[in-house]
């Protein structure tokens, strides 16, 4: 059955249609095959590498010493500059790890940690600018996740405007509200452990689209990026992503974090992962209604299926 569902922290409206899936796609193999080939890069000529630290611009942050785990450098390439003038902020390259062929799903939570550890320094410098409004982090993997270097990294890009897409309702967190309804209806929900849980959002634009969400409601980055917040967030990820990598193998996919400057009441921290199992086509460009395969609901029954991982604990109603 086609329904059309509205994903309530972004209004994206959605078509569910999972009889299109019977169409002649061949889909996976073309991916992994771009995630092992395109994006070669030899070492020796990588920036990111470990001894090629002078190929990149100013450093700015770095967990370790000369064995670095972590370098954040400005981009080369920056989508905003500090000195502009309608817009202005700052873009920053997080270097994940010295080793170039490292794969999402081997990382340790150790690895997250550091990452996280770095984040969070980052985060706190720019938002010490009076100008900075709006922080997005995000992680492009493999090619057609937008990566345009296989060497590990993420992404750091500062405002001094919200987005528009991302300005808060005044009235209530839309997020908790959210997390209180997938709480109730239980089928979509991957992991509920500790302070965090791990869904398939009911209005879902992407096949297996996850969202990490706090479970009750933290305003503040500083909260929630805490050295326990850190350590809880980076134990959870490093299952999230042998989850993924069970069920759905080494696909592209874009991680993506929405931080505010102010501990504002109605903003609530959450981070969506954003498998590129899709593509999006005429339809979706010129009416901006997207079309998933692909219910959150089987996603989250296949996601389940890596029983090494996942435990959905009982939900008290």
């Amino acid at each position: 059955m086609n329904e059309i569902r509205i994903d309530n922290l972004t209004g994206k409206q959605v078509i569910i249609a999972t009889n299109r899936r019977a169409r002649p796609i061949d889909n996976r193999n073309r991916q992994e095959e771009h995630i092992s080939s395109e994006l070669q890069y030899n070492h020796s000529e990588c920036p990111f590498c470990k001894g090629n630290e002078s190929e990149t611009p100013y450093e700015i942050f770095k967990v370790g010493d000369e064995n670095w785990s972590v370098r954040v450098v400005k981009n080369k390439y920056p989508t905003v500059i500090e000195d502009g003038d309608t817009i202005k902020g700052y873009h920053y390259v997080v270097i994940e790890t010295p080793k170039h062929n490292i794969k999402l799903y081997q990382y340790k939570a150790e690895k997250w940690r550091d990452i996280f550890v770095a984040y969070k320094d980052v985060a706190d410098k720019c938002f010490s600018d009076k100008d900075i409004k709006y922080l997005q982090i995000f992680k492009n993997y493999g090619r057609e996740g937008g990566a345009s270097l296989e060497h590990p990294h993420s992404q750091i890009v500062a405002l001094n405007f919200t987005p528009q897409s991302k300005v808060l309702d005044d009235n209530y967190c839309k997020v908790c509200e959210e997390v209180e309804s997938e709480l109730l209806a239980v089928k979509r929900i991957i992991l509920d452990r500790g302070n965090y849980i791990v869904y398939a959002p009911y209005g879902s634009s992407l096949q297996y689209q996850l969202r990490i969400a706090y479970k009750h409601h933290k305003g503040s980055f500083e909260e929630t990026f805490s050295e326990y917040g850190i350590d809880e967030l980076s134990r959870l990820f490093e299952d999230v992503f042998k989850i993924i990598y069970e069920s759905l193998g080494d696909i592209p996919l874009n991680i993506c974090y929405y931080i505010y400057k102010d501990s504002n009441c109605y903003h609530h921290l959450y981070i969506d992962i954003l498998p590129r199992g899709s593509f999006f086509a005429g339809f979706e460009m010129s009416t901006e209604v997207y079309i998933n395969v692909i219910s959150p609901e089987e996603a989250a029954n296949k996601f389940r299926e890596s029983t090494a991982y996942v435990h959905v604990n009982k939900v008290e109603l």
